[in-house]
């Protein structure tokens, strides 16, 4: 992925998900961190995305913090330099960026790394979570 293409939105939520991560202890940044990070996000594209969708988006906020509390931790301090990403967020903002090029988009945006979020899917928990809220693609 082309991290240029990113708009300033998209790259302030994968730096929020990192400094989530680190926040919380963890060594890797799951879809999990990019998630809160999106609905974290002030004014935001996808918190307003999903109250359009008639969902409250502080109780996406509490479930997704809930499992982000599940996360296994480690010990000491987290090394900011070796907080990776994991395959799933690997593979949701590669979706992301398939996303906006079938749309035409020249950036990927926001929206786009969370229709990647809802394509991957991953962890199940990840996939639970969208269903219980009723959060599909094509209501997206």
């Amino acid at each position: 992925m082309d991290f240029n293409k990113l708009t300033q939105m998209s790259r302030q939520a994968i730096t929020d998900a990192q400094a989530l991560a680190r926040r919380h202890g963890h060594n890797e940044v799951e879809t999990w961190h990019l998630l809160a990070a999106l609905l974290s996000q002030e004014n935001g594209i996808v918190p307003g995305l999903i109250d359009k969708l008639n969902v409250t988006p502080s109780a996406v906020s509490l479930a997704v913090e809930r499992e982000l509390e599940r996360l296994p931790k480690v010990s000491g301090s987290v090394d900011t330099s070796k907080v990776y990403v994991t395959q799933a967020v690997n593979e949701a903002l590669t979706k992301a960026e398939d996303e906006a090029k079938s749309l035409k988009d020249e950036f990927i945006s926001v929206e786009h790394l969370f229709l990647g979020l809802l394509e991957v899917g991953k962890p199940e928990a990840l996939k639970k979570l969208f269903k219980s809220f009723g959060f599909e693609r094509a209501k997206v």
